[in-house]
């Protein structure tokens, strides 16, 4: 068996690699392989399926148009339970379409056989509303257990259809359900859109979709929120009934030097806050993620695991040994590896690494679906046009790519790189993507439009981008080595059950790497998760609990953060009650002397504080010392320093010397804003965290307003880089820029962009809401009212306005640009009486087509089903 799947390999690899030889296998040998893989299907062994399957695929590929074999492959997917590949098996139906349900064999299997098929096709169908779905073993058995079990934990590799599941189901009980609400929880601001999407493509009209929370929040009888765990503290204020929660990607409960703080402590409160909701939570290849489900929701739960994929990957090393000469090194299963010399006719001698992978793209696959992951985006970015310079320009391009290519043009920048490399059917995701840019490129690779997208670790926050082939050098996040368990979620990717039965990973290696392509394709890539504050737990000494968070110093600045966030972990727990934070430490194995020192401190330290307890629920991630220090000096001080005050020259441009005369609640806007920040970066620091976190460099309150102001006037993301290209090229120091100079204007592209998404949309709004969070509890109904601009300001940062129908748009899943967009509209096209009377949302959805929108905002539209269809 082992020969045969060695040769099937080769032979499948022999239409790229031009060395290998022309290969036979005798038909007694494959008869014999195909009785082992029949035995092998039908064992409890994970192992022996995953075997079976991997023959299967392989005998499949190999002889697509032999009936007798395409029978013995429907047979073998479906004693595996992978009844969804056998929709590859196009010879053997008598119709072709694109639901397998639907397809019917014009070939006999005989009697026996035949009741086997069909009694196992019967029990792998799910029925929906107007809609049936074949599904694989693993599939079948979450959707009965979401429609029997009330909690889940689901563990399952990244290609499995776990997601699909979970969405069929959603849309299931909003059809049959007159009530119903769910939050869906992801780990990013991408997946947001790209979750959202997915559910307003699908779902009928009477189902809110909501991608944020806000003051005004209105709660209808069907709604699903889609937020990250950032954007479910708003959540938690409200009053409302959830039905169900789903939490994807749970994985990022580990992250102890970033969020995973805010992810332990949501997670946590969710539970407490919804009791009655059924709870599903879910991630790749988690060893006992039942363990985990209990130790973060504190609920006993059942388990629904897989380690099957219905994709089978190739890992294959690259070792280039000699010029022009690569070692082929292929592994199809652990431990077993095949290999040849292959020449790819290029000398890839002194090359750099971006030049390298453009060439073994451009030969290997250069028509087909390829991710080449990448460790930053800068370099994701610059190697997409390496590979571009080296593409002939497509004369079949999509009309949908030459649109965001005219749009690019007119709304970022002519000289953007991502021009370039679109013309040539490629692109770049990573970070620093305006987000309807970032959609438009996962839509047109998804839909094949575009053939190659350079990514980065974004791709492991479940962004859902499979391809045919993934390159990658020695795979890391910025300069830290992938672990292997994020190397598993990563090649996860490797394999399109839409349009192929496999995926190639392409490891290029050099001589003197420290990293090998076999220390991660033999690793196994299961792992028990361990949620935030047990893996923090080690770094913090007790005496920690004494000092400010800000003076604990370790060993490495790893030590010293994970210390840091413990320290306000303990902190909140305590203030949450005492018996809390006392029952946490003897869980985590402290001795009692260390429990009396601890406690102790937290008792001499927190015991004192004023502010309201409603505030330090809402922001569990800043110390509770440095939100009391802002509470005592808000208090104290005159309370028009700490708001927006709306007097005559608050819409002015004033000279400095003008500004100075004046009140601070008497200046300019800008000007408010700027004492605003500034009193809060005196005691939280904010700005050398912005340095330290996101590597932004000269933040200041005068810098940081000036991005803000532009933001929330609802400047297009366009219009800020073309203000920030004129301001930089007409610098006369260090930081001057050459207009004209390609590297240059991508470069101010790239860092606005960042700036936003890290600065004025995050860090910003995470301290504003503390004051703002304040003041809501030391307002009257009057002062909140006359100060309704300050209230509302955290919202405005993240979403990137000040007017309150934009932020309606948003809040409905619909992009920033593109809300700004329909909002200029909506007021040139209706009357102000008519805007009185009508909610917006209505007026889109009775529109088929803007006229005055550019298509790519037309097809967006429509794809989200926001325009009438």
């Amino acid at each position: 068996m082992n020969n045969v799947i060695f040769d099937y390999t080769l032979k499948l690899l022999s239409s790229t690699f031009d060395s290998i030889k022309s290969i036979e296998i005798k038909h007694n040998e494959l008869k014999k392989t195909i009785w082992l893989a029949s035995i092998l299907s039908n064992s409890d062994n994970d192992i022996h399926k995953r075997k079976a399957q991997l023959f299967t695929s392989l005998l499949f590929l190999n002889n697509q148009d032999d009936i007798e074999i395409l029978k013995a492959c429907y047979v073998l997917f479906s004693r595996l339970g992978n009844l969804t590949a056998t929709r590859f098996l196009k010879n053997l139906y008598s119709n072709q379409d694109e639901n397998p349900v639907e397809l019917k064999s014009e070939y006999n299997f005989g009697d026996f056989l035949s009741y086997e098929l069909l009694f196992e096709r019967e029990k792998k169908i799910i029925s929906l509303e107007n809609n049936s779905f074949l599904v694989t073993d693993f599939q079948k058995d979450l959707w009965e257990g979401l429609n029997n079990i009330s909690e889940i934990a689901i563990s399952a590799p990244t290609s499995s259809g776990k997601s699909f599941i979970i969405k069929k189901y959603l849309i299931n009980e909003f059809f049959n359900k007159n009530e119903f609400r769910a939050l869906y929880i992801v780990p990013s601001r991408a997946l947001i859109n790209q979750v959202s999407e997915e559910f307003k493509s699908e779902l009928t009209d009477d189902v809110r979709v909501k991608s944020s929370v806000t003051e005004e929040n209105e709660v209808f009888d069907k709604e699903i929120y889609i937020l990250t765990p950032e954007r479910c503290i708003k959540i938690l204020d409200i009053d409302i009934k959830i039905d169900f929660i789903f939490i994807d990607e749970v994985q990022g409960i580990e992250d102890a030097l970033g969020r995973g703080l805010i992810f332990e402590y949501v997670f946590n409160e969710i539970s407490l806050k919804f009791p009655s909701a059924k709870f599903i939570s879910a991630g790749p290849n988690i060893t006992n993620p039942n363990k985990t489900f209990t130790e973060i929701f504190e609920r006993d739960c059942s388990t629904i695991q897989s380690k099957l994929s219905p994709v089978f990957q190739l890992k294959i090393t690259l070792k280039n040994n000699q010029g022009s000469k690569f070692d082929v090194v292929i592994q199809n299963e652990s431990g077993i590896y095949q290999k040849f010399v292959q020449d790819f006719k290029y000398n890839f001698k002194n090359k750099n690494k971006g030049e390298t992978v453009a060439q073994l793209v451009k030969y290997i696959a250069p028509k087909d679906s390829n991710i080449v992951f990448v460790h930053d985006g800068y370099y994701a970015q610059h190697w997409a046009v390496i590979y571009a310079s080296i593409i002939e320009e497509d004369d079949d391009l999509d009309k949908e790519v030459k649109e965001l290519i005219d749009f690019l043009k007119e709304d970022i920048h002519k000289k953007y790189y991502l021009i370039e490399c679109l013309k040539k059917k490629i692109a770049y995701h990573h970070s620093t993507l305006p987000d309807i840019v970032r959609k438009e490129i996962e839509e047109l690779y998804t839909n094949e439009k575009i053939s190659t997208i350079y990514c980065t670790s974004t791709l492991l926050e479940g962004i859902n981008l499979p391809a045919n082939n993934l390159f990658t050098f020695q795979p890391k996040k910025k300069n830290i080595p992938l672990t292997k368990f994020e190397f598993g979620n990563l090649i996860g990717r490797a394999g399109r059950i839409k349009s192929s039965l496999y995926g190639s990973i392409y490891y290029i290696q050099n001589n003197n790497d420290s990293q090998l392509a076999s220390d991660y394709y033999d690793a196994e890539y299961d792992k028990e998760i361990e949620v935030f504050s047990s893996n923090a737990i080690n770094s913090l000494d007790v005496h920690d609990l004494n000092i400010p968070t800000s003076k604990i110093e370790k060993g490495s600045d790893i030590e010293t953060k994970k210390a840091q966030q413990i320290s306000i972990f303990l902190k909140h727990k305590y203030l949450k009650g005492e018996d809390y934070a006392l029952k946490y430490l003897k869980n985590k194995k402290f001795t009692d002397e260390e429990i009396s020192i601890a406690m102790g401190y937290l008792k001499d330290n927190l015991n004192a504080i004023d502010v309201p307890p409603n505030v330090l629920i809402k922001n569990p991630s800043i110390d509770p010392l440095l939100q009391n220090q802002l509470y005592t000096k808000i208090k104290s001080d005159d309370i028009r320093e700490w708001v927006l005050s709306k007097t005559s020259n608050f819409a002015k441009f004033l000279d400095p010397e003008k500004i100075e005369t004046l009140p601070i609640y008497d200046r300019p806007f800008y000007w408010q804003l700027v004492n605003l920040l500034g009193k809060l970066d005196e005691i939280f620091n904010m700005f050398d965290e912005g340095f330290k976190k996101y590597n932004q460099k000269w933040l200041s309150a005068t810098s940081t307003s000036l991005q803000a102001k532009r933001w929330l006037s609802g400047a297009p993301i366009g219009q800020i880089i073309k203000q920030n290209i004129e301001y930089l090229s007409g610098r006369n120091n260090y930081n001057k820029i050459d207009p004209e100079n390609l590297e240059d204007i991508n470069r101010v592209i790239n860092d606005t962009i960042r700036y936003n998404s890290t600065i004025t949309t995050y860090l910003l709004p995470k301290y504003v809401k503390v004051l703002v969070d304040i003041l809501n509890e030391i307002f009257t109904d009057e002062q909140k009212e006359e100060y309704k601009l300050t209230m509302s300001l955290p919202t405005m940062l993240e979403l990137g306005t000040k007017e309150p129908l934009i932020i309606q748009l948003i809040s409905s899943g619909i992009t920033r640009s593109v809300a700004i967009q329909i909002f200029d509209l909506y007021n040139k096209n209706t009357t102000k009486d008519f805007r009185e009377k009508n909610d917006i949302l209505n007026w889109l959805s009775n529109q088929r087509d803007i006229k005055e929108l550019k298509p790519i905002y037309n097809r967006y539209l429509k794809r989200i089903k926001v325009l009438a269809t």
